[in-house]
């Protein structure tokens, strides 16, 4: 039978994992001092119960909670599992390319702050970086919307998630941006696969508690690039601690009813 001690233990091993020696990311400032019980809670159930569930890759773990912190803007907690994340493995050109994802889902004052934070613990650890340069100048706006059509029908499989009959309108002018800037820009950008893109737009939605048609269409969207639904459901699990449980609850019914239309099981 499974003890808290076995949970605690778990946690201090994926911790050690994560910290790659720094001893600072063993310390919870203010909560040390002030709410032992709560770093003894923290220990079991963030690290020893969600980080090491199966079910879901430690890699894209770290990824998805760089994209929700991101995307709530808390820059010393992103600190840190950016630190965590580049000790695991997970590459500087990853993590760049997580926080140029959040572009248009987060906007661009939550990017430029987590860029910025990026950018000085990659010289903090003496990382060079060769930034990717792999934007087509040379287009016409028309390919670029052709371009972002295209990339759309590869990752979401389905027509744009909010059709408008007048070809004249604001709203129509908007969504040919959208068109042309995430999907056929950020999108198209290597460096990141299309699943980790889909699992990190999913987090960034959550955490901000977006519910309406969107996050369906983006739940849709991660399984026609090759998530399952157990990946998709543990993305939300993890999202628990950092978003909030309503708000992982929330999310995981509506990709339910998702996976009942589509024939498949949770689990």
């Amino acid at each position: 039978m499974e003890t808290l001690e076995d949970r605690f233990n778990r946690g201090q091993e994926m911790r050690t994992r994560l910290a790659g020696g720094n001893p600072s990311h063993y310390s919870l400032p203010g909560i040390d001092q002030l709410a032992p019980d709560l770093k003894r809670i923290v220990d079991e159930a963030l690290w020893g119960s969600v980080w090491t569930r199966p079910g879901l890759d430690t890699e894209r773990r770290c990824m998805c909670t760089v994209a929700a912190l991101t995307a709530l803007g808390q820059m010393p907690l992103l600190r840190r599992n950016i630190e965590r994340a580049l000790n695991l493995g997970v590459t500087p050109h990853q993590l760049v390319e997580v926080v140029i994802q959040m572009l248009f889902l987060v906007g661009i004052p939550s990017v430029e702050s987590a860029m910025k934070l990026a950018k000085d613990i990659f010289e903090e650890q003496g990382i060079e970086y060769t930034p990717t340069r792999s934007y087509n100048t040379d287009r016409t706006v028309e390919q670029l919307h052709q371009d972002g059509l295209r990339i759309y029908d590869e990752q979401m499989g389905e027509p744009p998630l909010y059709p408008v009959d007048d070809p004249n309108s604001l709203e129509m002018e908007a969504q040919k941006f959208i068109e042309q800037y995430h999907w056929g820009a950020i999108h198209a950008r290597p460096g990141l696969d299309a699943k980790s893109r889909a699992l990190c737009s999913l987090s960034a939605m959550t955490v901000l508690g977006q519910y309406d048609r969107q996050i369906r269409r983006l739940i849709e969207g991660a399984l026609h690039v090759g998530a399952t639904p157990q990946e998709i459901m543990e993305v939300f699990f993890q999202l628990i601690f950092y978003g909030s449980y309503t708000n992982s609850r929330t999310a995981m019914r509506v990709a339910r009813s998702v996976f009942v239309e589509k024939g498949m099981s949770s689990a």
